[in-house]
Parts: C-alpha cells; sequence; structure tokens
C-alpha cells in the first residue's frame, strides 16, 4: 500500500517546485494550523493560493527563519515539541498530507513476527544497562552550550557523539559509526551492527541530539537539553555499551540514530527516512527515545498511540510485562509531529514511540536552561526502564546472540549442574530480571547475590517473581544475600529478580546455579 502510495502521489500533484533557499515548506495538523494562523496571520496570507490541506493536514510554505518561533508557540501554546514536519519540497509536503499518518497502524505493508524468545540475550544486555553510564552521558551532553543545529556547539555535539560511538564500537568490523551529513551545520550520526543472517532487514533506533531554548536560540544561548532530549541519546548509548559489552551479533542489521534539527520540524530524520525509502530499504521496526529520564505520572513507561503502529505498540507492552514485570506501561498521545518516530511513520515504516510520561505529564522545564539533570533528581534512574527496554527491542525483534557464545553442548550430561553469572545495577524500586532457567525438578537450585548498597534478592518457580509472589526472599540488610532451594515437583522453569532498595545505586554480582531439565 505504501510502496503504491508513493508511485502514485506525484500524479496527483502539479510538477514539484523546490522551496526558495530561504524557505521551508511545513504540514501540521488542524490545531497546529489554526495556531499559527491566530499568531501569524501573515505566515498563512504570504502564501495563501499554495497551501494545501488534505486529511486533515496542511502543507503551506513559511520562511525559514519564522522556525524558531513557529516552533516555540507550538510548545507554550499546544504543548507539542514542535507540532509540524519541516519538507525540502512542495511535492514532499503535500505527500505527506496526501498520507494519513492516523492509518498507518492499519495500513502499514512490513509485516514481522514479533516473538518473544530470545531471554538469555535479553538478560545479558539488560544487566548492563547501567544508571551511571546513562547520568554522565546526559551530564557531558549537557555541558555544550547548546546543541542547536545552526550552531558550533552543535557540531561539535555531533562530533563528540560520534566518537562516543566509535570508541565504544572499538575495532568490530561488523560496526560502522558515520555522519550524515544536511544543508545546515549538524550533522546526523548513525552507528550500524552488521546483521549476521538477515543484514537486509532493518532495525532503527533513534533520538534527537539537538537542543533549544525557543526562539533566538543562537551561539551563547544556554540550552542544556538535558532531558530534551541528552536522556534519549545518552539512553541509545548505554544499549550500544551494552551490545559491545556482550559481544551481541543481531541476526538483523541494527542502526543507532544521533537525529540533527528535530526542534525545527524533524529535519534530520525526515531526510534519513526518506533517503531510505528512496533506497528500498526494508527497515522491519523503529523505536524513538525522545525524552526517558523525567518521571512526571504515577507510570513509568507510556507509549503514544498516535502516529505510531499499534502492532509494534503491543510488542513494545509484551517485551515490558515479560521483562521488567515491575515496570507499569500506560498509555497517551502526543499530536502531530511531536518527535522523530512521524518521520518514519509517514514513510510507511512501523514505529513506536515510549515517553516519560503523559504528554501533559512531561518535564515543564525543556526548551529553556533550566532543562538540566538535577530537574529529575540529579539521576538517571528513570531512563534505566527505557533503556533496558530498548536492549529487549533490539534483542527480541533483531535476535542474534554472542560472539562468544560457543552453542549448545552437542552431548550434555543432564545430571551435572551448571552457573551462570550475571551482574548489573539497580536504582530505587527498578528491577532486573533473569530467566527462566529450565530446572530439573526435585534438585538444587542456588541464586547467590553480593554487591554495593542495598538490593533485594528474589526466587520463584514457574513465573517470574513479584514483590508479594515469591518463593525466596532472604530479607537481608545490604545485598549480600542467598537462596538455596529444591525445584518443586511439577516445576520446571526457575526465575530471580534484584531489586534495588535503597535511594543510591545498588551495583550486584549474581551467580545462579541448577541443575538443566532433562
Amino acid at each position: 500500500m505504501n510502496k503504491y502510495l508513493r508511485l502514485t502521489v506525484p500524479a496527483l500533484l502539479a510538477a514539484s517546485q523546490l522551496a526558495l533557499a530561504d524557505d521551508v515548506w511545513i504540514t501540521t495538523d488542524a490545531d497546529g494550523f489554526a495556531a499559527i494562523k491566530r499568531h501569524f496571520p501573515e505566515v498563512i496570507e504570504a502564501n495563501r493560493a499554495r497551501t494545501f490541506t488534505a486529511n486533515g493536514v496542511s502543507a503551506f510554505l513559511v520562511s525559514e527563519d519564522r522556525i524558531p518561533e513557529i516552533s516555540q508557540m507550538m510548545h507554550h501554546e499546544l504543548n507539542r515539541c514542535g507540532g509540524f514536519i519541516a519538507h525540502a519540497s512542495q511535492e514532499s509536503a503535500q505527500s505527506a498530507a496526501l498520507y494519513d499518518s492516523l492509518m498507518a497502524p492499519a495500513i502499514a505493508p512490513r509485516i514481522v513476527d514479533y516473538s518473544i524468545d530470545n531471554a538469555e540475550v535479553v538478560a545479558a544486555m539488560q544487566g548492563k544497562v547501567k544508571e551511571s553510564d546513562i547520568r554522565a552521558t546526559i551530564e557531558s551532553l549537557a555541558n555544550f552550550t547548546n546543541r542547536y543545529y545552526t550552531t558550533q556547539t552543535g557540531l561539535q555535539g555531533a562530533q563528540w557523539i560520534k566518537d562516543k560511538w566509535q570508541a565504544l564500537a572499538g575495532s568490530r568490523s561488523d560496526v560502522t559509526v558515520e555522519f550524515f551529513t544536511h544543508s545546515w551545520r549538524q550533522p546526523s550520526v548513525i552507528l550500524t551492527i552488521q546483521g549476521k543472517t538477515k543484514p537486509n532487514e532493518i532495525v532503527v533506533l533513534g533520538g534527537h541530539q539537538d537542543s533549544t531554548a525557543g526562539f533566538g536560540t543562537g551561539e551563547g544561548t544556554r540550552a542544556p537539553g538535558a532531558d530534551d532530549d541528552a536522556s534519549g541519546i545518552a539512553t541509545l548509548t548505554s544499549v550500544i555499551k551494552a551490545a559491545m559489552e556482550a559481544g551481541y551479533k543481531p541476526d538483523r542489521t541494527v542502526s543507532f540514530m544521533a537525529y540533527a534539527a528535530e526542534e525545527v520540524g524533524l529535519r534530520g530524520s525526515q531526510a534519513i527516512a526518506q533517503s531510505y525509502s528512496s533506497q528500498g530499504k526494508n527497515v522491519v521496526g523503529v523505536l524513538q527515545l525522545d525524552m526517558t529520564n523525567y518521571k512526571g505520572s504515577s507510570g513509568d513507561i507510556y507509549i503514544m498511540q498516535d502516529y505510531t503502529n499499534s502492532g509494534q505498540n503491543d510488542f513494545l507492552a509484551d517485551l515490558v510485562t515479560t521483562y521488567q514485570p515491575t515496570i507499569t506501561v500506560g498509555y497517551s498521545e502526543c499530536g502531530y509531529g511531536c518527535s522523530d518516530h512521524a518521520s518514519w511513520t509517514n514513510q510507511g515504516y512501523a514505529a513506536s514511540f515510549p515517553f516519560e510520561s503523559t504528554f501533559n505529564g512531561s518535564n515543564p522545564h525543556i526548551h529553556s536552561a533550566q532543562d538540566t539533570l538535577d530537574k529529575s533528581g540529579g539521576n538517571a534512574n528513570h531512563a534505566v526502564g527505557f533503556g533496558k527496554l530498548a536492549a529487549a527491542y533490539v534483542a527480541e525483534l533483531a535476535k542474534g546472540n554472542f560472539s562468544d557464545d560457543p552453542g549448545p553442548d552437542p552431548d550434555p550430561d543432564p545430571e551435572d549442574p551448571v552457573t551462570e553469572e550475571f551482574s548489573g545495577s539497580v536504582g530505587r524500586s527498578q528491577a532486573d530480571n533473569h530467566g527462566p532457567f529450565k530446572v530439573e525438578p526435585g534438585t538444587d537450585f542456588s541464586a547467590v547475590m553480593s554487591g554495593t548498597n542495598d538490593a533485594d534478592l528474589y526466587v520463584r518457580f514457574g513465573a517470574a517473581p513479584t514483590t508479594r509472589n515469591y518463593d525466596c526472599r532472604p530479607y537481608k540488610g545490604g545485598s549480600d544475600e542467598t537462596c538455596d532451594l529444591k525445584v518443586p515437583a511439577g516445576k520446571e522453569e526457575a526465575y530471580v529478580m534484584v531489586r534495588g532498595y535503597s535511594s543510591a545505586t545498588s551495583n550486584y554480582n549474581l551467580k545462579v546455579t541448577y541443575t538443566p531439565l532433562k
């Protein structure tokens, strides 16, 4: 359906007219158009004859120097980060209006099997997602005066991300890190892990690197953007680090993207998504991480339901339920063009956007000099849940295993116990889940934990433990706890949970010893 749309839209349009160098075509929904008309009537009147509306989306031409103040107005009046999408040509803008993004969940032609069966890889990668890593990256990015798409520090921020990702990739020959350049100063950054068995199927995870203080942002303007969106880039970076440390080798190709110029109409992601579409690249799923560290609502992770793919949204919720059972999932909406997932949705790709809160409960300090880490408590605890979700998304959608994985023993002795070791870190009320371990009923099962501060150990047979349902919970101070149990008759799966208790982050090491199921 989407391919057909791209072929037929040009026939429905007049010949494409490229915008002048100082003009940009933008699209927005009815609410956005009404707000722009109310606040900036001269913008609409100047090009009324060329304005095009379809499916409740209007396409019109504006002077590029008006975009920052339009963005600021959208943020203050409609509580939107952007609320519009910028386009390089009239054809692109009108195509976006003709393509009803709200129907994307129903008509997206790229169908993928959302199976959840790669628990070992998920556990290993989630165990390496650390609050301290996310916090350090947020602090480094927020130290730039700003990361605006036209400034020198915006360019320097992009270079910092590229250097950081390249250092994490090390000498791996299957990993590339490159700039995707644009017509403005700041490039986007893309790290790609080549898939082993399905390299032409691509899983994309992205966030935007630019920051803004609203209208008038320029050289010297302070816009730390700690939450919007250093938190998203830091969360992605923690997943890259986890994948590299684990020696993860995906079956499908995985690309991590730090988009430029999101704050001025999703321009970086729009260029990349259009490029991938024009090349016929098969992107099987897109995850957007934009603002992950401000807990502004009672729940933990909120999945945006508009301009996203419903099937993949359900997959995200299932990933949380399976691998982070103590985390709560809610749903919200964020409006037209609120973040970079919309660029991919408009090209017919399945995209999802998990967010830090309900949209109305999001960080009130963004787009100002006050968007600093202290507004999120001075830590990255809230972002850890998003990092673990992203790790599960990669491991379950791209599949794959570890470079040093020897594979199953061709002649295992079922009587011999095995020991698996894990490590990780948890903040207060955050949990790491390990298992299921396939265990032989009637045999010994041991979970031994050591570590810093205070984390609690839980073991349960037959289902994942919760704070109310478990077979062992030592109730000791500190993080040195042990569960020695006999596997009950009729139970063939064991699960272990490590949950943070102290306000300070608890680092832990875990050894699980058991006899495999015959």
